[in-house]
This record gives structure tokens, sequence and C-alpha cells, in this order.
């Protein structure tokens, strides 16, 4: 009597070995305390210490443009000659003032603003770069948290088995070899757990990074679970849109290629600022002169000659500038277009690669489990047979899992690709 209760309390435990890692499976994110997508975003528009260091670099940018583009202050002078001579001496009050007849300096305020446009614009590029960088490292930690836990439930699991073959084993139920395999299968179950923890250290560490913060002061992890796949408002799985129209989005919206047209501009401007640039600046003079008692007035004109500087130099300089802007531009079409093209292959072809249901593929690994337990619990299987099928199950589980996450880090690449925010969709206008 008592050797049937023992065979059947077996069973039941065998039986439930099979429901943790799936009950994991079906768990949902908690909303309360865990670190979400939106939570990442904010952060790092709030926190990363590269946006204040990209704008205090636009600050100083313009501010030199419009330092070169400032004009010249007037000039006071006082004069006296005739010093040590017999003669009466004279003395000359003037105002002298440069004057920029040919309009260069309007010109050059004119490429400051565009500078200004074109910081603005790389600010924007540099904030979603780094939304882009956090997003990804965050469905990477989202996987190994959710990665971790399936591993502490597979050891769990094992050693739970091997206790139970060990007492098998010392009651002359089983063979010594099968406590002895279920020892390796649990020795093998914490080294990936430790293997797991030392992913899901390095995750974290690499999201505090990207987000701008200390590691010790994210707040806990949202992890991962296969039935993320059909909630739609956890887990976005849009279609794909035409390369068509996904490369006339990316152009029109990549702040990238605004920032060099900004910076053609720019240019531009400094080409003509370089070619009037050949006059200098007229200095038109006024003032008194006392001498012999009488004061008289003073008016002079000082009109530089570009004989021997034409300011070649500045303008050849500025003409290359120009043209280094305009292959700039072309090369970061060709990227983007490259780059559209790339995530739209990836993405459609993680999504063609989704089972019928990957939910379901946890649920079929997870009968097999269990009918497998069932079978040697009674006698009717190998413990070889058992060990499988729980290999199986986890690795079905960790399948669906990193499939989650690499359709999500795939339409991060899309979305960067197209100028997006992690948070936007992929519904293009």
């Amino acid at each position: 009597m008592l050797r049937s209760l023992r065979h059947r309390a077996r069973i039941g435990a065998l039986l439930s070995l099979v429901a943790v890692p799936c009950a994991l499976a079906a768990q949902r994110t908690a909303p309360g305390p865990d670190l979400a997508l939106t939570d990442v975003v904010g952060l790092v528009r709030a926190r990363h210490p590269s946006l204040a260091a990209a704008s205090a670099r636009r600050q100083g940018i313009v501010a030199g443009a419009l330092q070169e583009a400032a004009f010249p202050n007037p000039t006071l002078g006082w004069r006296r000659e005739n010093l040590g001579s017999p003669l009466a001496r004279d003395a000359f009050y003037t105002v002298a003032q440069p004057l920029d007849l040919t309009g260069r300096r309007f010109a050059l305020r004119a490429g400051a603003r565009d500078l200004d446009r074109r910081g603005l614009l790389d600010s924007t590029t540099l904030a979603r770069d780094l939304e882009a960088e956090a997003a990804r490292a965050f469905w990477r930690a989202s996987l190994a948290r959710a990665v971790l836990a399936v591993s502490e439930e597979h050891r769990l699991d094992a050693e739970r088995l091997a206790r139970m073959e060990a007492e098998r084993a010392r009651e002359g139920a089983v063979a010594e070899v099968a406590a002895m395999r279920t020892s390796v299968a649990y020795d093998h179950a914490r080294v990936a757990e430790a293997t797991a923890h030392a992913e899901w250290t390095r995750a974290i560490a690499e999201l505090a990074r990207a987000v701008g913060v200390r590691a010790e002061s994210l707040p806990p992890v949202a992890g991962l679970t296969a039935t993320m796949a059909h909630e739609s408002s956890v887990v976005h799985l849009e279609p794909a849109p035409s390369f068509a129209t996904a490369l006339a989005y990316a152009l029109d919206r990549r702040t990238e290629l605004a920032a060099f047209r900004a910076a053609g501009d720019a240019a531009r401007h400094r080409v003509s600022a370089a070619r009037l640039g050949v006059l200098s600046d007229v200095v038109v003079e006024a003032g008194t002169k006392q001498t012999a008692g009488l004061t008289t007035r003073v008016v002079g004109v000082a009109v530089p000659l570009p004989l021997f500087d034409r300011n070649s130099a500045a303008r050849d300089r500025a003409t290359a500038d120009f043209q280094l802007v305009q292959a700039e531009l072309r090369a970061t079409e060709h990227v983007v277009r490259t780059e559209v093209a790339g995530a739209l292959d990836a993405y459609r072809a993680l999504l063609a690669a989704r089972p019928d249901g990957i939910d379901s593929l946890v649920t079929r690994a997870n009968e097999v489990a269990t009918i497998a337990a069932g079978a040697y619990a009674a006698g009717g299987g190998s413990l070889l047979e058992l060990l499988d099928a729980r290999r199986a199950r986890n690795e079905a589980l960790t399948a669906a899992l990193r499939w989650v996450a690499d359709v999500q880090l795939a339409r991060l690449d899309l979305l960067r690709a197209l100028g997006a925010s992690p948070l936007d969709t992929l519904e293009l206008p």
C-alpha cells in the first residue's frame, strides 16, 4: 500500500514538472514597477548626457558663425601732431566706421541660421539614434530576463528530478545509471542558468549605458513571454510596407538628409560670402582737427584695393565645403536606400518564419513532455525519452522568446531606417 502511494506521488510530481515553464510562457508582464519601452524612451529624452552635449555643441557652432558675421565696431581716434617741433600742435578727434558695402555679412548671417537648423536636426538624429539603441538594449534585457527565468525553472525542474531518481536508485527501483543521468542533466541546467545570469547582467549594464543612468537605479525590466506575439497592445506585428512607400517616407523623414540639406544651404551662403569678400570693408572716417587756434573738420575714406589678395583661398575652401556637403548628401541617400531595403527584408523574413501559432509551439512541446513524463512514471517510457522531451520543451520556449525578441529588433531597425521613433507604428501615410 505504501509503495502504491509513493508510485502515485511520483507520477503526480513528474507530471507537475512540465507545467512550470509553460506557465511562465503564459505569464503576462505586470504593469506595476517594471520598466517598459515607453519608460526607456522617456529616460533617454530626459536624462541622456549626450543630448545636452549636442545642444551645447550646436550653440557653440552657431555662436562662432554669428561672431564671424558680426558687423565691426566704430573706432574712436585721438591724435596729436607736431610734437617736439616749434610748430603749433595739431589735435585730431575722429570716428572711423568700416562699412560692408557688398553685403557679405548678411550672407554669413543667413549661413549661421542654416547652421543652427542643421544643429537642431543633428540633435534630433542623435536623439533618435539613442532612443533606438536604448530600445534595442531594452528588448535584449527583456529577453535575457525571460531566458533567465526559464533557466531557473529548468534548473529547479532538473534538481527535483535528480533528487527523485537518486531516491529511487537507493530504493532499488531504478538503476544507478539513471540517477547519474539526471545528475548530469541537473549540472547542465546549472551551467545554463549561470550563463543566462551572465547574459542578464551584461544586458542590464548595456541598457543602463544606453539610457544614460546607473544600472542600480534602473527599475526591473519587463520580461518577454511567448504569448506576447498575440498581444498587440504589448508587441506590434504590423505588416511591412512596400519598398516604394517606405523609401519615399524615409527620404522625406530622415533628419540626416535634412541636416545635410541645411549644411548645403549654409555652405552655399559661405560661397557667396567668400566671393563678395574680394572687396574688403570700406572705412569712412570723420572728425575735427584743431590747428593754429582753428577748428576744422576731417573727412576720409579708405578703400582697400584687391591687388594681391583676392580672397581666393577662402573662395576655394568654401567651394570645397559645398562640394563635400553635396557628396555627403548623396552618400547618405544611398545609405538610406540600402538601410530601408535591408530592414524591410529582415522584418519580412522574420514575419514569414512565424509558426502558425508561436504559443502552440510551446504547447505542443509541453504536451510531448507531459506524455513522456506520464509514460516514464508508469514504466512505459525511458529516462532518455523523458530528458529529451523536457529539453525539447525548454528549447521550444526559448526559441519562441527569441523569435519575439528578434521580431522586435527587426521592427526597431525598420523604424530607424524610416526615421521614425521606436514608439511609432509601421502604418505609413
